[in-house]
This record gives C-alpha cells, sequence and structure tokens, in this order.
C-alpha cells in the first residue's frame, strides 16, 4: 500500500504543482490590480423616446448608438445583480463592465428599448413602482409586458410603491411614523412585484435619487442594495446604499460626454463630510469635505464644478497616514432642488478621468420643499 501511494503521489505532483503556481499568479494578479479598478458603469434610463418630455427622455436612435459604443468600446453588459455582488465582496471585475438600467418602468422601455435589448441578448433592469401599474396608467408597462420582460433577460426591481420624496415629511409626521412609512413604500411594492413575477432581487433605487442616512440604514436593515441618480462608477468606495449611476437621459444622452463617463474610474473616497446630502435651505453654499486615498490620479489637475459648470474653490493637504484632505467651496448659491458638484481628474498615464459627484438636496430658503 505504500508503494503504490508514493507511486500515485511521484504521478500528481506536477499537477499539483502547476495548480499552485496558477493560484499564486491568479492571487499576485488581484493583489496588484488596485482596487479602483474593481468598478462598473451602471446607465439611468427613463423614456425611450422622442414625444415625451426631454429631460428624461432618450432617442431610440441615440439609445442604439448608446449601446453601439459600448460594443466597439469592448465593455462587458453585465446583470445588475452580478455587479451587486462583486462590489459587496470587494470582488474584481473586468475594466469595462456597464449595466443597463430603466427607471420607473414606461411604455416606450417595452415599445422602442426592449426588442432591441432582446435582439442583442443584452441584460437589464427595470426599476418599477406598483401604484401606476396596477392603475393602469397609459404611460406605464403593465405586468404582463414586465412579465415579458423579464423572461427576456431583465430583472425587475423596486423603485418603491408610489414613487414619492422619501426625505420628505408629512406636516406633523412623526420620525419614526415616517421611517414606517418609507418601509411600507419598499416592502409593499416588493410583495407586489414578487406577486405578479414571481421573484424580486433586494435591490433598489430612490426616487428622484433621494436619501439621507436615516434612509439608508433603513433600506440596509431591510437587506438591500440602493442606487441613487448621482454620477460615478459604481465600486468598493461607494456606499452599498448609494451606488451611483451615469444619467443617460436629456443633455447626458450625447454619445461623446457619456464616452467619457462610461471611461472614468472611481475615486478612492473613505471618507466625505457632511455626511448627508439633505440641506435645510440657510446655507446655499455647503461646503464639501473628502478624504482621498493616493491613487493614479493627476491631483493637482483635480476640479470641481458646480450646477452650471462653473470652476469651485479647491483646497488640499496630506494627512499623517498619506491620505489627502481635500475641501471644496462654493462663492455662489445653489439652487433649489439637486444641484451638484461634480469632480475630476486625469489619469496619469491613461486617457480617462477618475470622478466624484456629491449631489445636494437642497429646499427652499425657508426650508419648505415643493415638487421640482
Amino acid at each position: 500500500m505504500l508503494e503504490y501511494l508514493t507511486m500515485l503521489l511521484k504521478k500528481l505532483l506536477p499537477l499539483l504543482l502547476i495548480l499552485g503556481s496558477l493560484t499564486a499568479l491568479a492571487k499576485a494578479d488581484e493583489q496588484e490590480t488596485p482596487v479602483a479598478y474593481y468598478h462598473a458603469s451602471v446607465l439611468m434610463y427613463h423614456h425611450i423616446s422622442t414625444s415625451t418630455p426631454p429631460s428624461t427622455s432618450t432617442s431610440p436612435a441615440d439609445f442604439i448608438q448608446h449601446l453601439d459604443m459600448l460594443e466597439k468600446d469592448g465593455f462587458e453588459v453585465w446583470p445588475i445583480d452580478r455587479v451587486a455582488r462583486q462590489i459587496k465582496r470587494r470582488r474584481p471585475m473586468p475594466d469595462k463592465v456597464a449595466v443597463i438600467t430603466f427607471d420607473d418602468g414606461y411604455i416606450s422601455v417595452y415599445k422602442e428599448a426592449l426588442p432591441i435589448l432582446k435582439e442583442r441578448e443584452l441584460p437589464f433592469t427595470i426599476f418599477v413602482n406598483a401604484d401606476p401599474i396596477n392603475e393602469k396608467r397609459p404611460l406605464y408597462m403593465s405586468w404582463a409586458e414586465l412579465k415579458e420582460a423579464q423572461e427576456a433577460g431583465g430583472i425587475i426591481a423596486n423603485h418603491t410603491l408610489s414613487h414619492t420624496h422619501l426625505i420628505r415629511k408629512l406636516d406633523d409626521e412623526t420620525e419614526e411614523a415616517w421611517l414606517k412609512r418609507v418601509e411600507h413604500e419598499i416592502a409593499a411594492n416588493q410583495q407586489e412585484i414578487i406577486k405578479h413575477l414571481g421573484s424580486a432581487p433586494k435591490i433598489f433605487a430612490y426616487p428622484y435619487g433621494e436619501y439621507n442616512p436615516e434612509i439608508q440604514k433603513l433600506v440596509q436593515k431591510m437587506g438591500y442594495i440602493a442606487f441613487g441618480q448621482h454620477s460615478g462608477a459604481a465600486s468598493p468606495y461607494t456606499n452599498i446604499t448609494s451606488l451611483p449611476r451615469y444619467a443617460a437621459n436629456g443633455t447626458s444622452a450625447n454619445p461623446t460626454s457619456l464616452r467619457t463617463k462610461l471611461h472614468a474610474l472611481p475615486f478612492p473616497v473613505v471618507n466625505e463630510e457632511p455626511v448627508t446630502a439633505v440641506l435645510d435651505g440657510s446655507n446655499r453654499r455647503p461646503s464639501l469635505k473628502l478624504t482621498v486615498m493616493p491613487g493614479e490620479y493627476r491631483i493637482k489637475q483635480f476640479r470641481c464644478y458646480g450646477p452650471n459648470a462653473e470652476l469651485l474653490q479647491v483646497s488640499r493637504k496630506t494627512l499623517a497616514d498619506g491620505n489627502l484632505e481635500i475641501n471644496v467651496t462654493s462663492d455662489k448659491d445653489l439652487h433649489t432642488g439637486r444641484p451638484r458638484y461634480n469632480c475630476t481628474a486625469p489619469h496619469k498615464t491613461q486617457n480617462r478621468y477618475f470622478w466624484f459627484t456629491r449631489q445636494w438636496l437642497m429646499p427652499q430658503a425657508n426650508g419648505d420643499w415643493y415638487n421640482y
């Protein structure tokens, strides 16, 4: 028996050495790849039409051009749940990964986008609200049409029951009652999707991209991964309850500017202040402080821009741990609504940018909200 085992070991030894070498090479490659490259560019669409509101619409011709660009530039289009798992587990992804998402479940997505996606066999996600579907509003897909989209490889995910502004409390509403209402908006919508379509992942998109730390904690407690509407690449540096997406509608549908965003990398931001993006209306020139790890970006060319593309004031200093502290301020009042600070810096050796966006939620000067 001993002689047999010795002979077997001699035969297996070369194979074991090869497997060990391959494992070591894979680990080394994983360690050498910067975590900033573990990212995906998530595209956000609404209407695919030329007869709907321009700010939330993408023409069918532009949509086809976007898909052609993804193919030409060598992007892999992944299902959203696969990307979410990789980010949550901090696992590597190829450098060029894109995700296609649609908010609200408009009928134009069924009529215009679905046939194209089916023909190209591309995965996609539609974030839906059950109320307008159940009310059979003409601009929205039906459950039968959503089932067809699901069978074509689409993921149907949660966008709240009624598409409400989650951050806004009702008159005389307590903190506890407000959070219960938010929880109901998410949980009841999930039940409706499962009831009509059989399944739904724990993936969520905030209506209007509006959230605050309290809602993020609730979403995490409910077991969801969540997406906003602020720009940037989704990566391990972005909070799993506020992953960014690039708008691909309205003026953002321009293929040239969209290509720049698709190839952008996430800044390795490890802290940002203030934690909440919700402002009270009294300070209309908010400051933003970022703590950023060293990376392959040209820090001297770090720039931030306001909502009207105006150049913001930036100061930076190196901290004792080697990280950078970057302070961003504006000398102009922000408008009411969802204004943004967009920050970029070019890559040291590649023709691409690092990208970070902070979307603010600004009420009127007296603190009141209105539907914008």
